[in-house]
């Protein structure tokens, strides 16, 4: 969840079981599980690795509960298992295939984005993110948020390669479809991005719909 100003009441939101055990930073939020975490001693930036299948692959070495939590932020060893596991990105355990997953997304140009980058949530746990992350109902981002709920989803690679004399700022960016050769040649695995199978629905009528979501939002 994003560093912003803390909502009133949230203390008093029911925590999910999956949430309950998940580390807190200095105002109490649940950290969400693929949050990234930097060292307080020795700042710094994840490394490239190489792999046997999936080529030169971006690697983060943090730890979850050590260090500092960089609220908003995704580690992008944990963003590839959540997607590629079908794990939830806020409490880290998995998300059965009976069950939909949800993802959230911004809006562009009035269509809902095609693919998306945040890996899914359980619907408990979107829905408690709902009622205490800031980022997702104040300020101008929140109207602009989207939600599709779905069984299945596909997955594209995004690679990175530098495009400057600074090897992170300075980056090229591409999308391929998984496990592309082309992929291989292009660059470093940083994320994997989805396409639900869902419909897109905004935000706001989402939670609308939730049971007991009643009119928190």
């Amino acid at each position: 969840m994003e560093e912003t100003r803390a909502r009133p009441g949230w203390k008093q939101v029911p925590v999910p079981p999956a949430v309950a055990g998940l580390p807190r930073d200095g105002r109490g939020y649940p950290v969400g599980w693929a949050t990234l975490w930097e060292p307080r001693d020795s700042p710094g930036r994840p490394s490239v690795i190489r792999s046997p299948e999936e080529g030169a692959v971006l690697w983060c070495y943090c730890a979850t509960g050590t260090g500092a939590p960089l609220l908003g932020q995704v580690c992008p060893r944990r963003q590839r298992t959540a997607m590629a596991r079908r794990r939830c990105q806020l409490c880290g355990t998995s998300i059965s295939r009976d069950v939909k997953a949800v993802f959230i997304a911004g809006w562009s140009e009035g269509k809902a984005a095609q693919l998306v980058r945040e890996p899914p949530l359980h619907a408990a746990c979107a829905a408690y993110a709902a009622r205490v992350c800031p980022r997702l109902v104040v300020g101008d981002r929140a109207g602009a948020l989207h939600v599709a709920e779905a069984s299945s989803y596909e997955l594209f690679e995004e690679r990175v390669r530098p495009s400057g004399p600074d090897p992170m700022a300075d980056m090229l960016r591409e999308v391929f479809p998984l496990g592309s050769r082309s992929a291989l040649r292009f660059g470093a695995l940083e994320n994997l991005l989805a396409a639900p199978a869902g419909t897109w629905v905004p935000f706001a009528t989402w939670f609308a719909g939730l049971p007991s979501s009643g009119s928190q939002l």
